[in-house]
């Protein structure tokens, strides 16, 4: 909930410039667009469950899709409706979202409610999706979730986030009535082998080994039973893996979507394409980063040229060279490295960018770069590291 989500600073699910509605059949469902690409659903969890807990999700999906994050009925800001709260009316929804959208087929990542609902989508619209990555949902059958919640007692839990979740709602009294209803239709689900046979797009079916609603056996037996799956558990997790151990969700599902791990790496064309001498240099400087390539790194620098860090100055090449080496231990070859903001004015250039490797994650890091002629005279050097 909302007190242990990480932030980015964008309100998902409450976002006035992104926000949209449209009618599905009794009920107006809101969803928000970010990013350029192919379209990719994001679909949150339920009861609990809303677009904000995606966060870090939408963050990194946004760079390399068109990301399309709806709260779905009787969570956020849509409304309930009056029609049986089932997965296939959950599905018609996105469709109806889809189609204001997009005309293309998407990706489907859906998170325990979501995920059912991206089976339902998958196997009632097979032409609306091109594939799909489903957390905290598998073979069930009827009898399996046995859920008989409280409003009062959620309040108890996270009094912070239910007052925030009671404010977007158009309909803050029926919050029972939606806990009800969410109860009822996952008490008689039955999603087994005939049903997941109808589910022909690739998936990657995901949990933590300590999922306490769906056991690591109904997961494997999902993933068996979907004829074009594959198959992730992730150690030391619970349910809501993705905010306990979002690294390893996001390097699991990177590599099923196939998506770039360094784009460092991607930029050597677009130095062909470059119009100024700064631009050239920068690349050059990054693409050598990118391949710990010291001496590369070094025809970017003189014996004056300058780093400041917050260690101290760096002066001259020999302390540039030892500079970069000791810092190719924290981010190898190889490691993620994601670029975040590239501005350039004049002879003066600023990067912020993420990073991680197997035994350090950089969730912000920025870099300052003064340039005189074809080379880089001043460098400031700042990023909050954090030690696996």
């Amino acid at each position: 909930m909302v007190n242990s989500l990480p932030t980015s600073g964008i309100p998902y699910g409450n976002n006035l410039s992104k926000g949209n509605y449209v009618n599905s059949d009794d009920a107006k469902i809101y969803y928000e667009v970010y990013g350029k690409g192919q379209p990719l659903v994001v679909l949150h969890g339920g009861i609990a469950g809303s677009t904000y807990e995606m966060t870090q999700l939408i963050d990194n999906f946004s760079k390399h899709y068109q990301v399309i994050a709806i709260s779905t009925r009787g969570h956020g800001k849509s409304e309930l409706g009056t029609k049986p709260h089932t997965y296939e009316q959950k599905a018609k929804d996105v469709v109806t979202v889809l189609n204001e959208v997009t005309k293309d087929s998407v990706t489907v990542f859906g998170f325990s409610d979501g995920g059912y609902t991206g089976y339902y989508l998958a196997s009632k619209f097979p032409q609306k999706v091109k594939q799909m990555v489903i957390i905290g949902a598998a073979e069930t059958h009827p009898g399996d979730y046995k859920i008989n919640l409280k409003v009062s007692d959620m309040m108890k839990l996270d009094k912070l986030y239910w007052e925030q979740q009671l404010q977007l709602m158009p309909e803050p009294h029926r919050l029972q009535e939606l806990f009800d209803k969410v109860s009822d239709v996952s008490a008689k689900m039955l999603v087994s082998k005939d049903f997941f046979a109808t589910i022909k797009c690739p998936v990657l079916v995901m949990a933590g080994n300590h999922d306490q609603f769906v056991s690591t056996k109904r997961v494997v037996n999902a993933s068996k039973m979907i004829p074009n799956a594959e198959l992730a558990i992730i150690p030391n997790a619970t349910h809501a893996v993705f905010l306990e151990d979002f690294p390893a969700v996001w390097a699991v599902t990177s590599s099923f979507l196939k998506i770039p791990k360094n784009n460092i790496l991607q930029m050597t064309e677009q130095t062909k394409t470059m119009n100024t001498m700064v631009e050239q240099i920068l690349m050059h400087h990054l693409i050598a980063f990118g391949e710990n390539n010291l001496d590369e790194i070094l025809k970017d620098y003189t014996e004056q040229s300058v780093i400041m860090t917050p260690n101290g100055s760096v002066k001259g090449l020999a302390e540039v060279r030892k500079f970069f080496n000791d810092f190719f231990e924290v981010i190898p070859s190889g490691s993620s490295f994601t670029m975040k903001q590239k501005t350039i004015e004049g002879n003066l250039a600023y990067i912020a960018w993420s990073s991680e490797s197997g035994s350090n994650e950089i969730p912000m890091g920025t870099d300052t770069f003064v340039f005189e002629g074809d080379k880089i005279q001043y460098h400031t050097v700042a990023d909050y590291r954090i030690k696996k």
